[in-house]
């Protein structure tokens, strides 16, 4: 359980920014989770914006969020849901890098916007191929290291100060090659700049990422 869901910030004005930012890539968002089937996990589930993106492939989602402040909005989310949609969630408070799930059980996982702010997230990587079936997809979402280097150097000197206000979050990674580096065959990939997000955040890379 994140201490975070204690401080104002994060129990406030944290969740708040979360949903204004899903609010500008929900179509991103939508076009990636239409994609999900089976038993999903979705690392990272934020305040439940993307609970209703789940459609009929999709049988169970697995929530997993460390943030209880977060958590508490996703709660209040969940419970506006239809029944059909409401019943298929399991919200569980739990961190990436400790999935509380048993091997080999899950057919998707989801990370839209969360691997940026994993502290470790190559643990988290193995943990999802841990409990991800042989074949399972890892669909992703994430804000990377700019391709522009002018916008590189930036990233560098701003990181130490971006990732104390951003739940963790850091500016310079290479989410992409860690993926691969995890074991993942990575397939459609698409890196691209988001004309809507601050130019720190703007090159993005989604794809899905395929079990060995």
């Amino acid at each position: 359980m994140s201490l975070r869901g204690f401080n104002p910030y994060y129990r406030w004005v944290f969740p708040w920014l979360l949903d204004r930012v899903s609010k500008v890539v929900a179509t991103e968002r939508d076009q990636l989770l239409s994609q999900a089937k089976g038993v999903v996990l979705e690392v990272g589930a934020g305040t439940g914006t993307s609970f209703q993106c789940y459609q009929d492939d999709v049988t169970s989602v697995v929530a997993l969020e460390p943030d209880v402040g977060v958590m508490h909005r996703a709660r209040k989310v969940l419970s506006c849901l239809p029944d059909a949609q409401r019943d298929k969630v399991e919200l569980v408070i739990a961190d990436a890098m400790d999935i509380p799930l048993a091997d080999n059980s899950v057919d998707t996982v989801v990370c839209f916007l969360v691997l940026c702010s994993v502290p470790k997230p190559d643990r988290a990587l193995e943990e999802i191929s841990r409990v991800l079936k042989p074949g399972g997809q890892l669909l992703f979402f994430e804000h990377v290291l700019s391709d522009t280097e002018a916008v590189q150097r930036w990233q560098h000197r701003l990181n130490p100060f971006w990732h104390r206000c951003a739940g963790g979050c850091q500016l310079n990674r290479q989410t992409e090659a860690i993926i691969a580096q995890a074991g993942f065959d990575l397939q459609v990939v698409r890196r691209y700049q988001h004309a809507s997000f601050p130019v720190l955040v703007r090159q993005l890379v989604t794809g899905i990422g395929v079990r060995r």
